[in-house]
């Protein structure tokens, strides 16, 4: 398993538990910004649905169907698969016998210009680490959309 696989799987476990453990206190607060649920929404609800099922505006134009990110716990045994989830969103994670994919690659997108610059205004800022933080986030949100 490759070392950005491990840190990747352990870093999700903890960002999990932290945001579990808080959720329930956080969502009485309107101050507080539910980043991942943001990311989600302006980047993955066209395709994969507002509750994730995989039935987006886009959804019908796509040649293979968009995934139902609810069951993605249930495909693998109860388990969230975080660092897979975490590495498809990034693009590291790729199915070669699939051919190309027709989701984007948000990883790359993240450490553009464009999403850079919007957000991060300080030239020291390493993209990277920006990137990593939105999709952290991000797949913590998919994991909240599981099914019980």
């Amino acid at each position: 398993m490759k070392s950005t696989t491990v840190i990747s799987a352990f870093l999700g476990t903890i960002l999990v538990g932290l945001a579990t453990a808080g959720y329930a206190a956080d969502k009485t607060d309107a101050r507080k910004v539910d980043i991942g649920k943001a990311e989600y929404e302006q980047k993955c609800t066209i395709c994969h649905g507002a509750l994730g099922k995989g039935d987006g505006a886009y959804s019908v134009m796509l040649k293979k169907p968009a995934t139902d990110l609810t069951t993605l716990s249930k495909k693998n045994a109860g388990v969230f698969p975080f660092a897979r989830v975490f590495e498809t969103i990034e693009g590291t994670h790729e199915l070669k016998a699939h051919g190309t994919r027709e989701m984007p690659i948000w990883g790359k997108e993240y450490r553009s210009s464009k999403y850079y610059d919007d957000y991060l205004h300080d030239p020291e800022s390493d993209r990277s680490y920006f990137a990593r933080s939105r999709i952290l986030a991000l797949t913590e949100y998919i994991y909240r959309l599981q099914a019980k």
